[in-house]
């Protein structure tokens, strides 16, 4: 299982790194002291699990975890306050950690999260949800896919187009197109993906969206007009 761990006390973040290094089947792919770090983390890279602290600066653990939408990784929440108990089982987390937690404690945790994974597993598909929270000027906004016309990747950033708004987001054209749903867009060239229904016009090697000529790569082409219901 893939695991972030999301704290901002580093001993806590270096506990839990020692403890999942020694378990097989764990793999850690980030240690964030922020929900902001951890969100540009769930950006980039694919999570099963996250060890989410409850009180965290800025942003705390509940409230980053009503950003997240229906595939969100599992959830084990973590706080030296029972109180936060009650409502963090209200978002439906996994397990709820007091601190400190014994090895035994930790372990049993890990040994359900197994056990739910191997009951309700499913091949990766299309998300689920109908939008997706980027990262802008320090902000997570929500964009819902059926407001996107098209993408353009700009060197270290993406342009998304959507509802007559312009937003640039420091991420890859590939993070982002695995977060969308597969059906409804499409690659047309390295630094353009594009919404289907938005495509107004196809004008030789190129689409029309939004008004603005897009090139499409000759090797995708012929996969796109496949795509597209041509008579």
């Amino acid at each position: 299982m893939r695991c972030l761990i999301v704290d901002d006390d580093e001993l806590i973040r270096i506990d839990i790194e020692n403890r999942l290094s020694q378990l097989p089947g764990f793999t850690l792919v980030a240690s964030c002291g922020s929900a902001t770090e951890a969100a540009a983390v769930l950006m980039r890279e694919p999570v099963d699990v996250i060890f989410l602290d409850v009180q965290l600066p800025k942003m705390n653990g509940l409230e980053f975890l009503r950003t997240l939408d229906q595939r969100r990784p599992k959830i084990i929440m973590m706080t030296s306050n029972k109180e936060y108990a009650a409502e963090a089982f209200e978002y439906e987390v996994n397990d709820f950690l007091v601190k400190p937690f014994s090895d035994e404690r930790f372990m049993r945790s890990l040994m359900r999260l197994q056990k739910s994974a191997e009951t309700t597993a499913a091949p990766a598909s299309s998300p689920a949800s109908d939008h997706v929270f980027v990262k802008v000027n320090g902000l997570l906004e929500k964009v819902s896919f059926s407001d996107i016309t098209y993408i353009e990747a700009m060197s270290d950033y993406i342009q998304i187009h959507a509802a007559g708004r312009k937003l640039v987001v420091h991420s890859t054209m590939k993070n982002l197109e695995q977060s969308l749903p597969a059906h409804e867009f499409f690659r047309v060239h390295n630094s353009f993906l594009v919404r289907l229904d938005s495509i107004s016009r196809i004008d030789d090697n190129a689409l029309i969206v939004d008004g603005k000529a897009i090139p499409v790569s000759r090797s995708k082409m012929k996969p796109l007009m496949e795509r597209l219901k041509v008579l």
